[in-house]
């Protein structure tokens, strides 16, 4: 009787800000994790990726390629004003592999592979800051949105939600719930890819097509990269298979596209 005592009383918190009003949509979310939490559980999952990394001798950051971790360092940073979260701890880190996909954890922590821009199955055509913009934004509205801690919190019960953020996330992928943070081998490397929900995917193309906008880059490439999205070749670990029908996401984007430019033209001072 006193253990559950302590429980309950440890789980109080928990219950009171379970359905707490997201900043970004304005509606009551279920939500066991307070907001404070968000890159303590995203420090972990990057920490394990690079441990990864560094296991197999992967190269990272400068070393992966010096000049696109320098350009995504600086997209980032102008869009991050942007963001609902503007201080959130926001780091982006680059690793070689063939993986087209990059991916945003709780508290805005980061990591893009080089394949993204890979001359054969890439996506983005490299150098181009405007793609790669569209990218970064929309994985960072996922950050913003709080996808995964809300994911967890409607996928496990309240006595579960403890242990599901500090064992299972912390080890890279669920093992209770939804399997969030799911692990793709590439190249010898443990790979670890967010499974977003429908709905996620399409609230955060909304969200980052403003981001970007907003930040100065042209929206219009978000809506152009999801048509040559919808033309490449699908395997598990491309940003192709993890997300929406990109064609479907192409057009649903072309609704934004008025405000979206509204935003640029005025950030670029072209009124």
């Amino acid at each position: 009787m006193k253990s559950y005592r302590i429980i309950l009383a440890l789980l109080m918190p928990l219950m009171f800000t379970a359905c707490a009003k997201d900043l970004v949509t304005g509606k009551k979310e279920l939500n066991f994790y307070k907001i404070e939490s968000e890159e303590k559980i995203g420090t972990k999952v990057l920490n394990a990726q690079l441990k990864a990394a560094k296991k197999k001798e992967k190269e990272v950051d400068k070393e992966a390629d010096a000049k696109e971790y320098k350009r995504l360092q600086k997209i980032v940073k102008q869009i991050q004003p942007h963001t609902h979260y503007p201080d959130f701890p926001y780091e982006i880190h680059i690793m070689q592999s063939d993986v087209v996909n990059a991916w945003c954890a709780p508290g805005g922590k980061m990591m893009v592979y080089t394949g993204l821009w890979d001359d054969e199955k890439g996506l983005v055509e490299k150098g181009n800051d405007d793609e790669l913009a569209a990218v970064v934004a929309h994985e960072m509205a996922h950050a913003n949105a709080r996808h995964v801690t809300e994911a967890v919190s409607q996928s496990v019960t309240i006595l579960m939600a403890g242990t599901a953020a500090q064992t299972a996330i912390s080890a890279g992928g669920l093992t209770q719930g939804a399997n969030i943070f799911g692990q793709v081998f590439s190249d010898g490397v443990s790979i670890y890819l967010p499974s977003y929900s429908r709905g996620n995917e399409y609230e955060a193309d909304k969200l980052g097509i403003m981001y970007m906008a907003k930040a100065g880059y042209d929206p219009n490439a978000a809506v152009e990269l999801w048509k040559k999205a919808a033309k490449k070749k699908k395997d598990k670990s491309s940003i192709y298979a993890s997300h929406p029908s990109s064609g479907a996401r192409a057009k649903a984007l072309e609704k934004y596209l008025p405000e979206a430019e509204y935003e640029y033209k005025t950030a670029t001072n072209q009124h």
